[in-house]
């Protein structure tokens, strides 16, 4: 989760970053210091932001302890309180399926029909956006 993270930060030039996780209460506590474990450009990739702030999804929050539940709650923190943190997890009840048809696929393919999957599923968003339903 580390490489994945500091990777993904590793361009971006942001003042103020909001992480939601299920357990970011634990994850965040040594995260700079195990950034020590990476080379020197991910080492750099927390360097840029005025406030980093991690928080647990409103989901996942009843099931930490109390102190857990004020200090990373959604509702407690400015400027995100109805944000509900969850919805990087909504889509996966439908690519359960996926996971059937590529468990068997050699990686190459087995990416690029992942890929597809959410591509299509981020299309459909897209498209739809401002659509009642």
């Amino acid at each position: 989760m580390d490489y994945l993270f500091l990777r993904s930060l590793r361009l971006v030039f942001l003042v103020w970053l909001v992480v939601s996780y299920d357990i970011a209460c634990q994850w965040a506590k040594n995260l700079r210091d195990r950034m020590g474990l990476y080379p020197h450009e991910l080492q750099t990739a927390l360097e840029g932001f005025l406030s980093l702030v991690f928080l647990v999804p409103k989901f996942h929050l009843p099931a930490h302890i109390a102190s857990c539940q004020i200090e990373y709650s959604f509702n407690l923190t400015r400027w995100v309180g109805r944000t509900d943190g969850e919805a990087p997890e909504r889509g996966w009840s439908r690519f359960n399926s996926v996971a059937t048809q590529t468990k068997e696929m050699g990686p190459g393919s087995r990416r690029d029909t992942l890929d597809d999957h959410f591509g299509d599923w981020n299309w459909k968003k897209t498209v739809g956006l401002g659509k009642c339903q």
